[in-house]
C-alpha cells in the first residue's frame, strides 16, 4: 500500500467515527419520498470539505501528469447503453383539484436527445398525495420497470416498459407482481437478464418503531414466485441493485447506537445461491464513510463484484470491494452545489449516470452533460424524479 492509499483509508476511518451516536437518527418505517433520490441522505457542508480535503489527493487516471492511486482491479470500458430512461412528474395547479401526470421519457445516450416519451398511471393515495416514482433497468437496453406507490393505502404497482430497438417508441405494461400492504417497500431492482425482481421490505410496528421482520423479497416475474433473506437484526436493507444475474447489493442501516459486530452500516453482497435465507451472512463489501447522520451514499457494485462505485462529496469514486481502499477519482464536480449522487452504472465497463449536481453521465474519466428532467415553470413545479440505463 502507498503512503497517498495509507493516508486516505486514514482519513476516511476518522471522518466516518466523527458521528456522534446521538445524531444517528433511529429506525423507523420509510417515510414519503417528496423529493428525489438522487438527493437523498446530502451531508453538511462540513462533512463534504472533510471529505474533499482527502480526495483531493487523488488524480483523476487519464488525466495528464496524473500519478495518484491507480485501480488493483482494472476494469475494461465496455460498451455505452444507447438509451437512458427517465421518469418523472409535474405538478399543475394548485389545491385539491391538482393533477399530477407522470411520464416515462426514452434519451439517446449519446447526445441526451429525447427519443420517445410514454405517459404512466399515476398512483396517488387517500389523501391525494403520491410517493416518488422509480425506475430499473435490465441488461438488455431495452427493458425498464416503473414502481409507483401510494401510501394510504400502501399500495406498489409495477409496469414493464419495453423501447423498441431504435428507441423511437416504447409500449407500457402492468406487471402481476403484488407485495403484501404490511410490507414497506422503498427501493427495487430489475435483474440483468430481466427475469427477476429484488427489493428491500420492512414489516414494522408504527407504535413501537421497531420492525421484527427486515430483509430482501426476490419475486421471479413470469410465476410470482417469492425468495426471501430475512434478520432480526436491528436495521434495515436500503438501495437494492443486482450484481450480475445471482447476486444483490444493497446499503444496510444499522438501528442502535452501538450495533453488534458485522452489523455495522454499510454495504453488504448477498449471494442468492447460498444456503439458508440469513440476510446478515451476506459479505460486507467497500462502503463509503459514514455521513455524520450515520448514512452513507448511494453506491453500485461492478457485475463483478470487484469495484464499488459510490461518491464523496463533490467526487466520484471508485472503491476495491474486497478491502474498501480507494481506487481512483472518476470525476470532480465544480461550480459548488449539492455534491454528487450515483443513480445508475451500466451492466460493463464504467459508465455511471450521476446527479452533480447537474446531470450527466461518467464515461471512465469524462463527464458529460445529458438532459434530464423538464425545468419548473410557472404552470408546475418540477419534482420527484429517477433515472436509470
Amino acid at each position: 500500500m502507498t503512503e497517498l492509499e495509507e493516508r486516505l483509508s486514514r482519513e476516511l476511518k476518522e471522518l466516518s467515527e466523527r458521528a456522534q451516536p446521538g445524531s444517528i437518527r433511529p429506525l423507523r418505517e420509510p417515510q414519503v419520498r417528496r423529493r428525489p433520490r438522487a438527493v437523498r441522505w446530502l451531508a453538511p457542508v462540513a462533512a463534504v470539505a472533510a471529505v474533499l480535503g482527502v480526495i483531493a489527493g487523488v488524480s483523476v487516471i487519464g488525466r495528464p501528469g496524473g500519478g495518484g492511486v491507480r485501480p488493483s482491479v482494472p476494469q475494461e470500458q465496455g460498451p455505452m447503453p444507447r438509451y437512458y430512461v427517465t421518469v418523472w412528474q409535474t405538478y399543475a395547479g394548485s389545491g385539491n383539484g391538482h393533477v399530477i401526470p407522470t411520464y416515462a421519457v426514452v434519451h439517446d445516450s449519446a447526445t441526451g436527445a429525447a427519443l420517445a416519451s410514454v405517459r404512466v398511471p399515476t398512483l396517488t393515495d387517500s389523501q391525494g398525495g403520491t410517493q416518488g416514482p422509480s425506475i430499473t433497468a435490465a441488461g438488455d437496453d431495452r427493458t425498464f420497470v416503473i414502481m409507483e406507490q401510494s401510501d394510504v393505502p400502501r399500495i406498489n404497482v409495477f409496469y414493464r416498459l419495453r423501447v423498441a430497438a431504435n428507441g423511437r417508441s416504447a409500449k407500457l405494461s402492468k406487471l402481476p407482481v403484488s407485495v403484501p400492504a404490511y410490507l414497506a417497500l422503498t427501493d427495487v431492482a430489475l435483474s440483468p437478464d430481466g427475469t427477476r425482481l429484488a427489493m428491500d421490505v420492512q414489516h414494522c410496528n408504527d407504535k413501537t418503531e421497531s420492525c421484527p421482520y427486515t430483509g430482501i423479497r426476490v419475486v421471479t416475474i413470469a410465476t410470482s414466485a417469492v425468495s426471501s433473506w430475512t434478520t432480526r437484526a436491528n436495521g434495515a436493507p436500503f438501495n437494492v441493485s443486482w450484481v450480475g444475474n445471482e447476486r444483490v447489493a444493497f446499503e444496510w442501516q444499522a438501528g442502535g447506537r452501538t450495533p453488534p459486530a458485522g452489523q455495522q452500516t454499510g454495504y453488504r453482497l448477498l449471494t442468492l445461491t447460498g444456503a439458508g435465507r440469513d440476510l446478515m451472512a451476506s459479505r460486507a463489501v467497500g462502503s463509503p464513510p459514514a455521513r455524520p447522520d450515520g448514512s452513507v451514499p448511494a453506491a453500485l457494485v461492478t457485475a463483478d463484484g470487484k469495484v464499488v462505485v459510490t461518491s464523496a462529496g463533490s467526487n466520484v469514486i471508485e472503491l476495491s470491494a474486497r478491502t474498501g481502499q480507494p481506487l481512483r477519482v472518476l470525476y470532480t464536480a465544480t461550480g459548488g452545489g449539492s455534491g454528487c449522487e450515483v443513480l445508475s452504472l451500466a451492466p460493463s465497463g464504467i459508465h455511471v449516470l450521476v446527479s452533480c449536481p447537474a446531470f450527466g453521465r461518467v464515461d471512465g474519466d469524462r463527464f458529460t452533460p445529458l438532459r434530464a428532467f423538464p425545468s419548473p415553470s410557472s404552470s408546475g413545479i418540477s419534482g420527484q424524479q429517477a433515472a436509470t440505463w
